[in-house]
């Protein structure tokens, strides 16, 4: 009795979205192969049962009132559940499979796809994966727009309305060409890939150039925020979007910087070069996988959100 019931109650649905997109009974009551005497039944029926007039009947077509356009928005927003359901359960049935759209900045893009997308592959070869590249705002905002399913991002986040699953903390370490004398002033193990130093370790760099990250960047906001605690106006030679470019400056030449700790896993980036994250306060981010709090997770989602976790974490 309880399936019949849902039964009907979905087409009810049907029948008034057929009456919008058709623009009037007669030619809805041609798409649905019923008459025009029982679609204006149903739109009666409908009506009385919410107490409000759905459709404006001084034009033609006709034209929703404020409450249908309300009322079509909740039918449109239970269709695409229905639908999102039952692409779910033909996953579980037939295997994972589908398409899988993620985001990422740049410098991140670079670290995180050759390492999680060819594993993801080995074990569900029949999951296709589209990876965006773009700045952090631009990233944030094509999953807000929902042209991604997920962004690799970093907290804190300006957008609501996200759910954010952990993968690591990331440093933003302090660099120095290993050739600059300053650092002979300052205490470090030079075999320790990242070694800590003091407020005043760092203030002995305070007229060095700096190459820094773009302001509309999240690492660059916490340097500021850093560089604000200190009261320091640093002499800045160049800005850049690419953190790789900041990386060549310092080992180029007698410039110093701020960059994100995943520079590390790439080796190449790090000759000639020396780590140090400043101990108070540690300037840290927490980098995870975001994705729209009123999207349901498919099988395959979640599972490439598993696979991330095991391969960049902590």
């Amino acid at each position: 009795m309880e399936e019949y019931q849902n039964r009907l109650i979905f087409k009810d649905y049907e029948n008034f979205k057929a009456v919008v997109e058709e623009g009037g009974v007669s030619k809805a009551a041609e798409k649905l192969f019923i008459t025009q005497s029982a679609v204006s039944k149903y739109v009666k029926r409908l009506e009385d049962n919410i107490g409000l007039k759905l459709f404006s009947r001084e034009s033609y077509p006709l034209c929703l009132t404020e409450v249908g356009e309300l009322y079509l928005k909740y039918i449109n927003q239970i269709f695409a559940l229905e639908r999102e359901f039952r692409a779910n359960v033909d996953e579980w049935k037939e295997g994972v499979r589908g398409v899988i759209k993620i985001g990422a900045a740049f410098f991140h893009s670079s670290i995180f796809f050759p390492v999680v997308i060819p594993e993801f592959h080995k074990n569900y070869p029949d999951v296709r994966i589209k990876a965006y590249e773009g700045s952090s705002h631009e990233v944030i905002t094509m999953l807000d727009q929902d042209k991604v399913d997920f962004a690799i991002f970093q907290l804190p986040c300006s957008y609501g309305n996200i759910i954010f699953e952990h993968l690591l903390y990331e440093r933003i370490l302090f660099v120095v060409n290993k050739s600059n004398p300053l650092v002979r002033n300052i205490d470090f193990d030079p075999k320790q890939e990242i070694n800590i130093i003091t407020n005043s370790d760092f203030l002995q760099f305070k007229n060095e150039p700096f190459v820094l990250m773009k302001n509309n960047q999240n690492s660059r906001q916490l340097v500021n925020n850093y560089f604000l605690k200190m009261n320091f106006k640093p002499t800045i030679l160049l800005e850049t979007s690419n953190v790789n470019t900041a990386a060549n400056m310092v080992k180029n030449g007698m410039i110093v910087s701020f960059i994100p700790e995943m520079i590390l896993k790439l080796k190449e980036q790090t000759t000639n070069l020396l780590f140090f994250q400043i101990d108070d306060p540690v300037l840290q981010r927490d980098l995870g996988i975001a994705y729209k709090a009123t999207n349901t997770l498919t099988k395959q989602h979640r599972l490439f959100i598993d696979v991330s976790k095991s391969l960049i974490h902590d």
